[in-house]
C-alpha cells in the first residue's frame, strides 16, 4: 500500500499492495484462512476462505513476469491483509497502461472470486524498492516483523528521501533488533485529506524489518530515535505506520 528515480539494474520490480479489509463476522472469523499462520498449503486449503485466498495466490503467481509474493495481516488491525507481488515490468509500459493482469481475460473472474472474502475496498499501488529484491526486509526468515511506513508529501522530494536514508543508517548502526530495510516512491499520485480537496501528492514507502514488534517499540524509547525522528517528520503532510508479519509464498 513503489519509484521513478530509483532504477533497478536490468530488471525492475513492481510491488502491488492489495489491502483487502477481510470479513470479521463473529464466529466466521475462526473459519477463515489466517495468513499469519504458517500452516502447510494443504492445511490452508481446508477452509472455504482459505481456498479463495490460495486461488488468488495461484493466479497471481502464474502471470508472466511474476517473481515473488509476500502476504500477512497487519498486527495492529488483523482484519487487513497486505499482499506484495514482485513483477518484472517495463516502467514505460506500467505508467501508460494498466498492469498486464488487469488486461488478461482471467482478471474479471479472478477479482470477482477474491471479493467474495473481502469486506471493504481494495487499494493497489506500484513501487520500485531499493535494494532490489527487498527480501531481507520482508521475509519472515530474516525479518519476523516488518514496519511499513508511508509518508505523503505534496511532491516528490529528494531531500526527504535523503533524510529517510540517514534515519535508516541510524537504525542499521544503533537499533538492537533492526534487521533490514527497503524503500522507494510510489509511482501513482496519491490522495490525502491534508493535501486539500481534489489535490494529489506523492508517497514514500519504507519497509523496515525487525526481529520483533517489541524491538521496534524499545528503539522508539532511545535517544537515537528521539534525536533523529525529525528526519521523517520534516516534509510529510501525512504519515501512516503499521506492522505486518509477512510470509513468502
Amino acid at each position: 500500500m513503489t519509484l521513478p528515480t530509483l532504477p533497478f539494474e536490468s530488471t525492475n520490480c513492481a510491488l502491488n499492495l492489495l489491502n483487502p479489509h477481510t470479513e470479521n463476522h463473529g464466529t466466521h472469523n475462526r473459519d477463515r484462512h489466517d495468513p499469519s499462520q504458517r500452516g502447510s498449503r494443504h492445511q490452508r486449503s481446508l477452509v472455504p476462505a482459505g481456498k479463495v485466498w490460495q486461488s488468488t495466490l495461484d493466479t497471481v503467481s502464474q502471470q508472466d513476469g511474476f517473481q515473488r509474493a509476500y502476504y500477512g495481516r497487519e498486527i495492529e488491525n488483523p482484519s487487513v491483509v497486505q499482499l506484495l507481488v514482485g513483477e518484472k515490468f517495463s516502467k514505460l509500459g506500467l505508467l501508460q497502461a494498466p498492469p498486464k493482469i488487469h488486461r488478461d481475460p482471467v482478471y474479471g473472474p479472478f477479482a470477482k472470486h477474491l471479493m467474495t472474502i473481502v469486506d471493504g475496498p481494495l487499494t493497489m499501488h506500484h513501487a520500485n524498492f531499493t535494494p532490489h529484491p527487498p527480501s531481507a526486509a520482508l521475509s519472515h526468515t530474516t525479518s519476523p516483523v516488518t514496519e511499513v511506513l508511508t509518508c505523503v508529501l505534496p511532491s516528490q522530494d529528494e531531500s526527504f528521501e535523503k533524510n529517510v536514508n540517514k534515519f535508516l543508517d541510524i537504525i542499521k548502526e544503533k537499533a538492537e533488533g533492526g534487521k533490514a530495510a527497503a524503500q522507494g516512491w510510489i509511482i501513482e499520485d496519491v490522495e490525502h485529506e491534508n493535501l486539500g480537496a481534489g489535490k494529489k501528492g506523492k508517497a514514500f514507502v519504507c519497509m523496515m524489518g525487525w526481529e520483533s514488534l517489541d524491538a521496534h517499540l524499545k528503539f522508539r524509547e532511545t535517544s537515537d530515535f528521539k534525536d533523529n525522528i525529525h528526519l521523517l517528520r520534516e516534509g510529510p503532510v501525512g504519515v501512516e505506520v503499521h506492522h505486518t508479519a509477512f510470509v513468502e509464498t
